[in-house]
């Protein structure tokens, strides 16, 4: 399967997100144009317990038309073993997280802390190539430095990716300052496999930042608004939320709506009058109907 025929130039893809791209937002995101979604990141490790928990990141929803899998880990045969699990064989795609920086999986050895590793990086490319699938690569612009990001991205293309994101941040930075656009664009330059770039992608800008990228993978501006991937808002804001809190009840029970959307209403509820009082209520509220009720009096 040829990347390019399952995303096309100027795609818009959605970023994997951790606590955020389950299986609900996914769809929604899906129905509302996204070229692909990825699934939150699966430990290869974990997938050896077959935990309820990993199990649950695997999920994916009928308007996902191509499933992509992320993946994390440090142990390039945990990777190739990674390709024989029943849950992972399903997926047409197989992405690599490259570029979490939170400390705990950093210090391990993973995310973004491959970056450091580009031999141990390779050796799992080539790992996840031995399943015949396409394999992506999800990294950052360096840890600390942005000098390598470019010789880091023309190792993983040597090592057989087929397509890389690059988020326009260092590690040390997390998800402060702004995305460095002109290092991405450095890097999709120097490498012959479509490259998506990431970071601070809203609906203002999607145009300026197509330039000089073969697409852009959202996040954040996905979060706050599904709609950016139909390129206009036919839903008001509460909708939305409707029609994620379905997607969630059915394919997590009602439970979502108290833990995992609660995540999603900062952003959802971003810029409404009166937003501290109707978030607060709406962060502590435990009945589905009065949600609703204090959902509707924002001024979507």
């Amino acid at each position: 399967m040829d990347i390019k025929t399952i995303l096309k130039k100027g795609c818009k893809t959605l970023a994997p997100l951790a606590g955020y791209s389950d299986a609900a937002f996914r769809r929604l995101c899906a129905e509302f144009g996204a070229d692909l979604t990825v699934t939150e990141m699966v430990s290869v490790a974990g997938l050896n317990y077959k935990s309820k928990k990993t199990n649950a990141l695997m999920l994916t929803s009928e308007a996902e038309r191509v499933t992509c899998v992320q993946l994390f880990g440090s142990d390039p045969e945990l990777f190739r073993r990674a390709t024989e699990h029943r849950e992972v064989s399903r997926f047409d795609i197989i992405d690599v997280n490259m570029g979490c920086p939170v400390r705990k999986v950093f210090g391990h050895g993973e995310g973004s802390a491959l970056l450091n590793d580009p031999p141990r990086a390779a050796a799992i490319v080539k790992a996840l190539k031995t399943s015949g699938k396409p394999v992506t690569v999800k990294m950052r612009l360096g840890v600390t430095d942005k000098r390598g990001a470019v010789d880091f991205a023309k190792a993983m293309e040597d090592a057989g990716a087929d397509l890389i994101t690059v988020h326009g941040r260092t590690r040390e930075q997390l998800y402060s300052g702004e995305a460095d656009w002109d290092e991405i664009r450095k890097v999709a330059a120097a490498v012959s496999v479509p490259v998506l770039g990431n970071g601070d992608v809203d609906e203002s800008n999607i145009a300026e930042r197509l330039d000089g990228v073969y697409g852009v993978a959202i996040g954040r501006g996905a979060v706050a608004n599904p709609q950016i991937f139909a390129g206009e808002r036919k839903l008001t804001r509460y909708e939305v939320i409707l029609r994620h809190l379905e997607y969630g009840e059915a394919y997590y029970g009602e439970r979502y709506i108290f833990t995992s959307l609660r995540s999603f209403l900062p952003f959802y509820l971003k810029g409404v009058p009166d937003i501290k009082r109707i978030r607060n209520a709406a962060m502590v509220c435990k009945d589905k109907q009065k949600l609703l009720e204090i959902l509707k009096e924002a001024d979507f």
